[in-house]
Parts: C-alpha cells; sequence; structure tokens
C-alpha cells in the first residue's frame, strides 16, 4: 500500500484552516492539524474523519521557532517527509494608521509574517532534506496586493508574505526535486476574523458585497479549493504566483 501524502495546516482550528484541512484531506492528505486550541483541533480531526480522511492534531505556537523545530523533527521521524505545508495561522485589525500603536503593529506582524517565515523556513529544509518535491502554500490576502483604507498594519504584514513567497519560490527550484512556493491571496472571505472584527448582519454583507463582481460572499470552502489545487501535482508549473480568490474585488 502506498503511503499517503502528508500535510501540514496551520489555523487549522477554525475558518480557511479547518476548511483546507478537509478539504486537502479529500485529496488523499493525511492532515498534520496544528493550532493553539486542542479541543478545536479535536473538532477538525473529526471534521477530516467525517469526510473520509485522517488527521492528527498538534498543539502548536506558529510564532515559536522551537515549536517549528519539534515539529518538523517529529513528522520526519514519523512520516519520513512532509509533501505539502499550508500556512493559514493569521490575524486582523482595522484601525486608523495614525491611532496604530507600535505593539500593536509588532503583534500583527509577529503573527502574520514571522509565522509564515518560519513555516517556510522548516519546510523547505524539510522537503530539501528529504528530496521531496513538495508544494508550500502561504495565505496571503488581497490586501497584500492592494491598499485597504485603516487597514495599515495588516497590508504591510500580507505584502510581505506575498513577496517572501515569491523569494522562497526561486530558493525552492533550485532543489533537487524542486519545492514549489506559492501565495493565496483571498479577497474578504466570511470567517470568524471578519465576524469577529465587524459583527454578523446584513449591513456587514453588504459591506462584503460592495465592489464584488461577482456578487457573492467568498466563503472559506473557495479559498481551499485554491489551496488544494496549488498543494496538489494539477499545480505542478506554478510556482512563485499569487493566486487571488476575491469575485473579482481587486480587478479594477
Amino acid at each position: 500500500m502506498t503511503a499517503p501524502r502528508i500535510a501540514v495546516v496551520t489555523g487549522a482550528t477554525s475558518g480557511i484552516g479547518r476548511a483546507t484541512a478537509v478539504r486537502i484531506a479529500r485529496d488523499g492528505f493525511h492532515i498534520i492539524a496544528c493550532g493553539r486550541d486542542p479541543a478545536r483541533g479535536a473538532a477538525t480531526v473529526a471534521s477530516v474523519v467525517a469526510a473520509g480522511g485522517t488527521a492528527t492534531f498538534h498543539a502548536f505556537d506558529v510564532t515559536a521557532e522551537t515549536d517549528w523545530a519539534f515539529l518538523a523533527d517529529r513528522i520526519t521521524a514519523d512520516h519520513g517527509r512532509f509533501d505539502a505545508l499550508i500556512n493559514c495561522a493569521g490575524g486582523f485589525f482595522s484601525k486608523p494608521l495614525p491611532d496604530t500603536s507600535l505593539d500593536e503593529f509588532r503583534a500583527l506582524w509577529t503573527l502574520d509574517v514571522e509565522s509564515v517565515l518560519l513555516g517556510t523556513k522548516y519546510g523547505l529544509r524539510v522537503m530539501r532534506d528529504t528530496h521531496t518535491a513538495g508544494s508550500i502554500v502561504n495565505v496571503s490576502s488581497l490586501a497584500g496586493l492592494i491598499a485597504l483604507d485603516d487597514c495599515a498594519a495588516y497590508c504591510a504584514a500580507k505584502a510581505a508574505v506575498t513577496h517572501l513567497s515569491r523569494v522562497a519560490a526561486l530558493e525552492g527550484a533550485a532543489f533537487d526535486p524542486p519545492v514549489r512556493v506559492n501565495s493565496l491571496n483571498p479577497g474578504v472571505i466570511w470567517t470568524e476574523m471578519i465576524t469577529g472584527s465587524y459583527g454578523d448582519s446584513d449591513e456587514v454583507r453588504d459591506f462584503v458585497l460592495d465592489g464584488n463582481a461577482l456578487q457573492r460572499v467568498g466563503e472559506a470552502e473557495d479559498i481551499a479549493n485554491a489551496a488544494a489545487y496549488l498543494a496538489g501535482p494539477a499545480s505542478r508549473m506554478v510556482t512563485g504566483t499569487a493566486m487571488v480568490v476575491d469575485g473579482g474585488r481587486g480587478a479594477d
């Protein structure tokens, strides 16, 4: 029996991360789901199993290099490699730049950028050392490509993730076999990140639809489908790209 492909998904306890774990499990990946909350992690594992897949949960701080080093060693020991890494963990806040404190900026930068830097570093290292033709998908944002009012910290962080992914793609392409790295740049997606910041109301839904060419509210599963494409062999010629999934919001 062929051993299953292994995928590490951070931020897997909610939103896009959980949807991605469930979606790519349907493609035959065994999921290593990572997050801070064991109870929510258990719920993700249950969702993966209900979808016909397999998963384990690792309580994990994406901003701690010691956690990344331990996870890389553990997965290599248990599975010999991993084939895909999807960095979904991240945060968000909206505040005018003159009112944004340096501490607020640094906290978001640590969560949104340094976690992806660490994940990409250890993902590349494991894939290089195990000679795995892997794929790394870094969830960025449309805000990493265009400017949004009152979101300077978030835009700066996601722009860094987008460009970091391009640099990593150039380095990974030189490996034998090559490792692909891409960023995935969602528009406004209806998740806890939005409802927790703005609430769950018709007014918020109207805001989400404003400027959306397709006039539909994006869901976590829409991003999970894109992540599955980038993580799998169908995208074997795709690296260094920023894949925008935004319903056409950024087209103008």
